[in-house]
């Protein structure tokens, strides 16, 4: 069980207002499912700071033949991705391109746009 921590208005606040009770994660911020046995999934945004959680449905219609021909086209371009980023080869060339852009934020995704193009494309 995790420990929750009260902040409340001092003593002179009270008076006039309702003490208000907020909520702290022992962490920073959870992001994603805990497990693959529960449907509440977790969320957190950077940009605006915000924390709070959804729950996903269990779906009703099987998988098509489009959904899975994707999931195996992005695993082969997470696994592409993951072997060029630790291949020392291309590291001074990915890096030099990477700064010269302002399209990606991090090389992975930079990486992951360029080996997007060959897995879909052939190169």
């Amino acid at each position: 069980m995790t420990p929750i921590v009260f902040h409340l208005y001092s003593v002179f606040d009270c008076r006039t207002h309702m003490a208000q009770v907020v909520y702290e994660d022992p962490i920073h911020h959870l992001s994603g499912k805990i497990s693959k046995k529960y449907r509440t999934c977790y969320n957190y945004r950077k940009q605006s700071n915000r924390k709070y959680t959804s729950v996903h449905g269990e779906r009703s219609t099987p998988v098509t033949q489009k959904e899975q021909t994707w999931r195996s086209q992005f695993a082969q371009i997470a696994a592409a991705t993951r072997e060029r980023l630790e291949d020392p080869s291309f590291m001074a060339s990915d890096r030099a391109a990477f700064i010269k852009q302002s399209k990606f934020k991090t090389i992975h995704a930079f990486v992951f746009n360029i080996c997007k193009d060959e897995v879909l494309n052939g190169k």
